[in-house]
């Protein structure tokens, strides 16, 4: 990791476990080495940070573009490898800095609901996410994170942060499927599939348990 990315991981890594009991689970299905797409469910803002910090290795994430219009914040989010994105189309400018990282071996954080769930509960994935995977051909690595809206009141509850890492959605399923928009929709219901089982703990490895 860069000085400057390892402090900021450090920093808000410690917050994390002192303030937020943060939980991390099946952290071995992280690959050490090469491009990997880290595909979560999205409740809260924190999320690409506390999913970030979970993680032994440097990451990219994509941001919406509103973000970069204050001076500080863009200056804060470029250096912890945040690729700006238009949330209104079809951003193929994003789309490309995503590839580029992946295939300069980064793992990637998406979100493939695409939008916080106020809620809680599942929105629909977007075809985004397996569209990249069918064109870099890189694992994903389904995840779960739990209390991360409102994560500054767990200090007063009994509740937990809980990130869970699934079992890795390998290279070679990925190549199997079609590369059109029909296997674009499948790669991306196959994650969101594995994000719903992960919530109630499945299929994540047990001798990796829990890092507290």
């Amino acid at each position: 990791m860069r000085l400057f990315y390892r402090l900021c991981w450090i920093l808000v890594r410690l917050y994390l476990k002192l303030f937020c009991r943060l939980r991390i689970e099946g952290a071995s299905n992280i690959p050490e080495r090469g491009g990997v797409i880290i595909a979560s469910n999205h409740v809260g803002a924190g999320d690409p940070p506390f999913i970030g910090v979970s993680v032994n290795r440097e990451l990219h994430y994509l941001a919406k573009r509103e973000l970069f219009g204050n001076l500080l914040l863009r200056f804060l989010i470029r250096n912890l490898n945040a690729i700006p994105i238009n949330r209104s189309i079809f951003d193929h400018q994003a789309m490309l800095l995503s590839e580029a990282a992946l295939r300069d071996g980064y793992g990637l954080i998406l979100f493939p609901e695409g939008t916080r769930s106020k809620s809680g509960e599942f929105r629909k994935g977007k075809p985004g996410v397996g569209l990249l995977a069918r064109r870099t051909l890189v694992p994903i690595v389904p995840t779960y994170i739990e209390n991360s809206r409102g994560f500054a009141k767990l200090v007063f509850t009994r509740k937990r942060l809980l990130v869970r890492f699934g079992e890795p959605i390998t290279r070679q399923w990925i190549e199997s499927v079609a590369d059109d928009n029909d296997g674009y929709r499948l790669i991306t219901e196959e994650v969101m599939a594995k994000i719903k089982r992960l919530k109630c703990g499945d299929r994540f490895e047990k001798h990796d348990n829990a890092h507290t």
